[in-house]
């Protein structure tokens, strides 16, 4: 179903939100894209194709497909302790010292590593990037006290950005460079995602400024997450486009970077679990198999809802906050009209 501009131009009046970007993809391909209001409020500066948002906790999405990347070429393990290749910092439990948490228990928030309320937060630019290993020892102003398996592994889901640090961590000590330039190098480049990264200050480049619930910018503060692979991506819909029909076409063995066995097991939830898969919520069965990822931030909010199996999806990125699930302010109104 096409875009009603009408319907989101009145919606987005209704709900002050300033900006959206919106990408379409039927049949395993990009159907439409476009584009709504200003990068912020009284600018005058258009939304265009080429304007980043801060995906927020969707970066979770892009981390985890690059994980089953380098699941795919041996790099990493989805069903060995995170220990045994982790070089730089050791994760313990509280109980037995020693973890023999999986990267697949990582991945699903299964692990047992609970984030404290408000633990792991964004705070303004000038706290400066702090190193993953000062993060999960708990030496910086975002986040107190060091990260320890508290919880049972393999059991309750407790949603975690402490995980997804372990997880950049992980990466970057087993490929010996920085996360950033690691899936640049192995997701960004081979999809041809030339409008994403996790630097919000490069020249030339038009970034979304983000808003509270009344339109009001957050501008001057920055929101900065210093754990990239959690929370700290910027980019499009149409970036986001890229890696949604790579798994559409992993699905049907013509993949560039995926098998179709990766895919299936991206999307194949625990016994004790089934609502979440390998990074993404999960939905439905067989072919009509749901994924869903969700940002939500400082001034912004962002939902990416994909069928793999049917080559159906939907992306919203907008660059204000409402206070409410994604599903009950603008993104709800617009997927209800345009999706269903």
């Amino acid at each position: 179903m096409p875009l009603d501009v009408a319907y989101i131009e009145e919606r987005m009046k209704y709900h002050r939100v300033p900006g959206c970007s919106i990408a379409l993809i039927e049949h395993g391909r990009l159907m439409d894209s476009k584009q709504f209001g200003t990068v912020a409020t009284g600018s005058g500066h258009p939304v265009t194709a080429d304007t980043r948002f801060n995906a927020c906790s969707m970066s979770k999405f892009l981390t985890s497909v690059l994980v089953m990347k380098l699941v795919e070429t041996g790099q990493v393990a989805l069903d060995e302790p995170v220990n045994d290749r982790l070089v730089s910092w050791q994760l313990t439990d509280v109980a037995s010292k020693r973890s023999e948490v999986t990267l697949r228990q990582v991945l699903r928030h299964e692990s047992g590593v609970i984030d404290a309320t408000d633990s792991f937060g964004e705070l303004d630019v000038t706290f400066g990037r702090p190193s993953m290993t000062a993060l999960l020892n708990g030496d910086t102003l975002y986040h107190d006290g060091p990260v320890h398996v508290t919880g049972e592994p393999g059991q309750a889901f407790h949603y975690s950005d402490a995980g997804f640090c372990l997880i950049q961590l992980l990466i970057e000590d087993v490929m010996e460079r920085p996360f950033a330039n690691v899936i640049r190098d192995e997701l960004f480049i081979p999809l041809r995602m030339h409008a994403s990264g996790y630097d919000f200050e490069v020249e030339g480049v038009a970034f979304s400024s983000g808003h509270d619930k009344h339109g009001h910018s957050v501008a001057p503060i920055i929101p900065h997450y210093p754990y990239p692979a959690a929370a700290g991506l910027w980019t499009t819909t149409e970036d986001l486009t890229r890696v949604v029909i790579e798994l559409m076409d992993a699905v049907r063995g013509n993949g560039r970077l995926l098998s179709p066995r990766m895919v299936k097991d991206m999307l194949s939830g625990s016994s004790l679990n089934p609502f979440i898969g390998l990074g993404v919520f999960l939905d439905g069965e067989q072919e009509l198999r749901e994924l869903s990822s969700l940002g939500w931030g400082i001034g912004f909010q962002s939902m990416l809802v994909a069928y793999p199996y049917i080559g159906k999806a939907m992306i919203i990125m907008t660059n204000a906050e409402l206070g409410v699930h994604q599903m009950d302010g603008l993104i709800g109104d617009i997927y209800r009209a345009t999706f269903n």
